[in-house]
């Protein structure tokens, strides 16, 4: 029994955990858990930037020196020659050199690319799916290149980077593994799936070098030595990058991999949470949160719900802190769910509950129609609301014929299932919504007929006495037929509101005494 109480109570969060989990399927929850990542890392704030890290950005400053964008490639020879004087160092160019420029400056660059020795470039795909490289010179004098596709959201925002597409690893990926081999090396993930980005805070705080400050020589060249320098483009208005932390003004595409690398130099690239973490919070949200929530009254049962979803929200900025990410949306809406499924599910069954005790108060035990209490009420309004429209209130009060005679004869059990009968056939008679049969004691019955006149209420009432002749109930002790009879008293009157309902119950009354004096079997209608 025990068991069969905590399924019944763990029901409604089963059946919202299965809800919850088919919409987590089908990206319900999506625009949720990107709201969530964003505020998440903004409430955590900025962690410390590596500083073998260095952005050099070909920035406004920079095109209003030396020309518009793209740059002519003379100025990246230029900007490498800078960068050998301060080796050992890695160069990762987040730009694609994809068209031909005079053959000048493409040799000049090529041999500053092959002087330099450690130089990663970029490759990239077009919307069609066409590879988009480095012209041949260029990739054939880098040590290396890697792709910078990018994986955005519906938001805008990039969360996951590829470590390898179509055999080639991500340009941070190339970048590190470069690095490992002019420096000590570096631990690389597991490059089967896609990597969690772990942002560092905003651009700015990263070490960052104009590009033309670099190629004038106003950056020494210790500041350089010893890093792996991102250079790409951070004009405004030029590949853009909205990040959690960057959103107006973005930041620059060539923070993606700065980030990437960051992450990989630290080691503290974003862990998802397993998949038996999925099947906890089912557990905890829907069929445990349901069990606790049916012992609570309503007050409780919302206190435990905020304070459910603020502890979930605490936990995932704690293990954000700990480079865990939590899903965020999916337990938040699990908890409202299985909240507003307890508090409706409630609801509901107060409501049946009261439902059955004004059942219960309106209604007559034994032949479940309207009790006297009931008829009592519902004859005062309709006075008074006939006496407002000025239109007929009819009343017909029935009499059960030597209904004594009858119950000592077959017995209380056969004279209960009499009056059960009775008044079915009753109830049956009167068509209309707004109608109403009640006992109104004893063997006695009545009806109410609201805008009935005389001329209706006599056909009901002709009526009730055809249906319960239809019975055909043997009565054996009754002197006016063999089965059991109705005498009816009939009145209808127009109300006014100097007047008690109080007098068309007499009035009716007396019309039923004159029915049973007149030979009983038969209705009559009173004189008003």
């Amino acid at each position: 029994m025990q068991f069969r109480q905590l399924l019944q109570r763990s029901l409604p969060g089963i059946a919202t955990a299965l809800i919850t989990g088919a919409l987590h399927q089908l990206g319900f929850f999506q625009s949720i858990e990107q709201i969530a990542y964003n505020t998440l890392f903004r409430l955590r704030g900025a962690i410390p930037w590596d500083e073998r890290v260095v952005l050099v950005g070909v920035d406004d400053k920079t095109l209003q020196q030396l020309g518009q964008y793209p740059l002519p490639r003379r100025h990246y020879a230029t900007l490498l020659q800078k960068l050998t004087q301060a080796e050992p160092n890695v160069v990762v160019f987040d730009l694609v050199f994809s068209e031909p420029s005079s053959f000048a400056e493409d040799r000049q660059l090529a041999e500053a690319i092959a002087q330099h020795g450690s130089v990663v470039l970029a490759q990239a795909w077009k919307q069609d799916g066409q590879l988009w490289q480095s012209i041949a010179p260029l990739r054939q004098a880098a040590v290396a290149t890697g792709h910078i596709a990018k994986l955005e959201d519906a938001d805008g925002i990039t969360r996951k980077i590829e470590p390898q597409r179509q055999g080639t690893p991500a340009l941070s990926i190339a970048a590190i593994q470069v690095y490992s081999l002019v420096h000590h090396a570096v631990a690389l993930p597991d490059l089967q799936d896609r990597l969690w980005l772990n942002w560092v805070g905003q651009m700015r705080q990263a070490s960052h070098y104009s590009f033309v400050d670099v190629v004038q020589g106003r950056v020494p060249a210790i500041a350089l030595r010893g890093k792996i320098v991102m250079v790409g483009s951070t004009a405004t208005g030029i590949d853009p990058l909205p990040t959690p932390f960057d959103r107006t003004p973005p930041a620059s595409g060539n923070y993606l991999h700065a980030n990437a690398i960051n992450n990989l130099l630290q080691t503290n690239f974003l862990h998802p949470a397993p998949d038996s973490w999925f099947l906890l919070i089912f557990l905890i949200g829907g069929p445990g949160l349901s069990l606790m929530l049916m012992q609570c009254p309503v007050k409780h049962q919302l206190i435990l719900w905020l304070g459910l979803c603020l502890s979930w929200l605490l936990l995932s900025g704690i293990m954000l802190r700990t480079n865990y990410w939590l899903p965020t949306g999916l337990p938040l809406a699990l908890f409202s769910l299985t909240t507003v499924a307890i508090l409706t599910l409630e609801r509901l069954q107060l409501e049946l509950e009261n439902r059955t005790l004004q059942h219960l108060a309106t209604s007559d035990t034994l032949t479940k129609i309207a009790n006297r209490h009931h008829f009592d009420q519902y004859l005062d309004y309709e006075w008074h609301r006939s006496a407002r429209t000025q239109s007929s209130l009819a009343l017909i009060l029935c009499d059960v014929d030597f209904f004594k005679r009858f119950n000592d004869h077959y017995g209380h059990q056969a004279g209960d299932n009499c009056l059960m009968l009775v008044a079915a056939a009753i109830k049956g008679a009167v068509k209309r919504p707004a109608d109403l049969v009640a006992r109104y004691g004893g063997e006695e019955f009545v009806v109410i007929l609201p805008d009935t006149d005389v001329k209706g209420a006599v056909e009901v009432a002709e009526r009730i006495r055809a249906q319960v002749k239809a019975l055909a109930i043997s009565h054996a002790q009754s002197t006016v037929a063999q089965t059991v009879s109705l005498s009816l008293g009939v009145v209808s009157t127009i109300p006014h509101s100097q007047g008690a309902a109080a007098t068309l119950i007499a009035t009716a009354d007396q019309a039923l005494y004159r029915a049973k004096a007149e030979g009983r079997d038969r209705s009559v209608v009173a004189s008003w």
